[in-house]
């Protein structure tokens, strides 16, 4: 086991991230995304990445998880609160007007969202808006369509009666 550790931990991919110390890249063991524990190998992903990822039931020690998780989670909400109290009246209502502009879902979802009330507005815009004045061509042309639309009912009424 500790021989097959060894050679991962050798020949196995490395993390890359550069170091602040010296500027080299990181030489920790890679994570699934190809980052070490220390520079994002543990920082979840997709949309769900900001929800706690509750234990497994039948995971060992699966009870002691659980507690340990409500217990950061309450820590953080406390936290939040404490943060909260301390704003001034300024400062909490711009919190709260960044809230109210930052609607919940995906970045993906939100700008596909957002596209859309842009589309809405602007074919609103286009229905609302009156017609542009006709050029002086269009207007000749289009005396000249209901002149000879005329002429052609006249022509339709005199050929009845000689049917």
């Amino acid at each position: 086991m500790m021989k097959r550790f060894n050679l991962l931990r050798r020949f196995g991919p490395k993390c890359g991230a550069r170091t602040k110390w010296d500027g080299h890249p990181c030489q920790n063991h890679a994570m699934a995304n190809g980052r070490c524990f220390r520079h994002g190998g543990r920082t979840p992903s997709g949309d769900a990445w900001h929800q706690t990822a509750w234990p497994d039931p039948a995971s060992p020690n699966a009870e002691a998880k659980l507690h340990r998780k409500l217990r950061d989670s309450e820590r953080r909400a406390k936290k939040r609160a404490a943060r909260l109290a301390k704003m001034t009246p300024e400062e909490r209502a711009a919190h709260e007007a960044w809230h109210r502009a930052r609607k919940p879902g995906s970045a993906a979802q939100r700008a596909a969202a957002k596209r859309e009330r842009q589309d809405a507005e602007a074919f609103r815009e286009a229905i609302e808006a009156p017609p542009p004045p006709l050029s002086p061509e269009r207007a000749m042309l289009r005396r000249r369509i209901e002149e000879l639309q005329a002429k052609l009912a006249e022509i339709r009424k005199h050929e009845d009666l000689f049917e």
